[in-house]
């Protein structure tokens, strides 16, 4: 298997497959000892836990007409990013994955920042210490 790195998306090293085959798998994650990843189109990714520095949760609503009226679905993701930016946006099967994800991951990255960037009233990130 070929794995590369989400920022660089140059290919990770060797050593990485042993410990992806070794993983728990939540979704189209997988968390490693020390590497997370994860699955996009045809693509595996791997991702020291060091190079993280923001995960979060992400929920969008869809709204969606139904037989019997009109409701919203609740699309959780989780986000990953580093100091320059979000890297990943990441599909989650549901809340229940959603929350015991966050919870191995604040495990595996204790210096990590897991809460949302905030934003204006435009969508803009709003720069932490302005």
């Amino acid at each position: 298997m070929r794995f590369y790195d989400p920022k660089t998306r140059e290919k990770c090293g060797e050593q990485v497959e042993e410990e992806y085959r070794s993983s728990r798998e939540i979704g189209v994650i997988r968390i490693g000892t020390g590497h997370l990843f994860f699955k996009a189109g045809l693509k595996r990714y791997c991702m020291p836990y060091g190079d993280i520095k923001r995960a979060f949760r992400r929920v969008n609503s869809v709204p969606a007409k139904m037989c019997c009226g009109k409701g919203d679905f609740q699309i959780e993701s989780l986000v990953i990013a580093d100091d320059e930016g979000e890297l990943a946006q990441i599909t989650l099967p549901g809340s229940k994955a959603a929350r015991e994800l966050m919870k191995e991951l604040k495990e595996k990255m204790p210096d990590a920042d897991f809460s949302a960037p905030k934003r204006d009233e435009d969508g803009n990130i709003i720069q932490e210490g302005t």
